[in-house]
């Protein structure tokens, strides 16, 4: 009995060591990515039947489904979070690409769109934080109206709390 008790607080031990070092190694670890504009259509050269097909039926009229920008700010407690966010049309779809991103590392954390008044979890998830630091793309699904979206969420599922959040404006260029 003594043995198989030993046992047994060892793996009990081991499990308590994995979560602690799962749930508090973030504070101390940085992740950086640095990740190039999308493939966007105007940067892919296209034939010319192509191009003059596009000018005919004006698709540069619609084009721009919705065009936003936004700044990032703290998140609750003591979570920071900076940089800009702004929307880019590539070949494969919109993205939201963070520039000159920096946020408090943290564990599960995961991108939202969230519209006013919506709850985080209600929201859109566009996937898991790719790192806490640098430049990042995310694809937004096709059948999203960016427009009626109002803010970008940096959430974390593990202790439900928002590490940042970022205001989005429609924009016109």
């Amino acid at each position: 009995m003594k043995t198989r008790s030993k046992i047994i607080i060892g793996v009990i031990g081991v499990a308590v060591i994995a979560i602690a070092w799962w749930l508090i190694s973030p504070l101390f670890l940085t992740e950086t990515v640095d990740e190039g504009l999308p493939p966007t259509a105007v940067e892919t050269p296209a034939p010319e039947e192509e191009t003059e097909e596009e000018t005919t039926e004006t698709p540069e009229a619609q084009p721009s489904p919705t065009e936003v920008a936004g700044v990032f700010m703290d998140g609750e407690k003591n979570y920071e979070t900076t940089g800009t966010i702004r929307s880019i049309e590539a070949e494969d779809g919109t993205y939201l690409r963070f520039e000159e991103f920096e946020t408090t590392n943290g564990p599960d954390l995961f991108v939202y769109l969230t519209k006013p008044g919506q709850e985080t979890s209600e929201g859109i998830r566009l996937g898991a934080l790719k790192g806490n630091t640098g430049n990042q793309n995310y694809l937004v699904p096709a059948d999203v109206d960016l427009s009626e979206y109002s803010t970008v969420v940096i959430w974390c599922r593990a202790f439900s709390a928002t590490f940042g959040t970022g205001e989005l404006a429609v924009t016109s260029e």
